[in-house]
């Protein structure tokens, strides 16, 4: 298996809005529900704290800073590229992995872009992991690649909407 799974969409805005439109706005087309946020059972808004060094994090209740880190930011460089470290709920703790997101511009004057998710990493964690959900090593795969692409066809949808005003 290969320990990356590359997950890509084209979106209607510049690589500029497109950058803006993952990191600042992701809890607006980041999907809700026990499959893609990080605590089931409460209703948190995920946010990157922008640069390199920052947070992706699940925050809960802001006047305690109540949140979980999904992880942090190691590539900060708009409007080209985007990496940050993993982890899902059943990480143990030193556990990660590793995402990098790319911006390409595509079309006429570049005025699409090509989004481009890499998730890797998946390699250092056991076989029996809880995160592969008992999956063998070509399963799991499928199963996060239908992941990102849901959230990147999410994305998608978000832009071409903001594009229609």
């Amino acid at each position: 298996m290969s320990d990356a799974i590359r997950v890509s969409t084209r979106v209607a805005v510049d690589p500029d809005a497109a950058f803006r439109l993952f990191t600042d706005e992701v809890d607006e087309w980041w999907r809700r529900g026990p499959r893609f946020r990080w605590n089931p059972q409460r209703d948190g808004v995920v946010r990157f704290e922008g640069g390199e060094g920052g947070r992706f994090v699940e925050v809960y209740d802001e006047a305690s800073e109540d949140a979980f880190e999904v992880g942090r930011i190691e590539v900060w460089d708009p409007p080209k590229r985007l990496v940050f470290t993993f982890r899902a709920r059943a990480f143990a703790p030193g556990e990660s992995t590793e995402v990098e997101v790319r911006f390409e511009p595509a079309g006429p004057a570049g005025e699409t872009t090509d989004v481009t998710v890499e998730h890797r990493g998946w390699d250092a964690l056991r076989e029996d992991h809880p995160a592969r959900h008992a999956l063998d090593a070509s399963a799991f795969s499928d199963m996060m690649g239908v992941w990102w692409a849901d959230l990147l066809t999410s994305a998608r949808q978000r832009a071409a909407a903001q594009k229609q005003g």
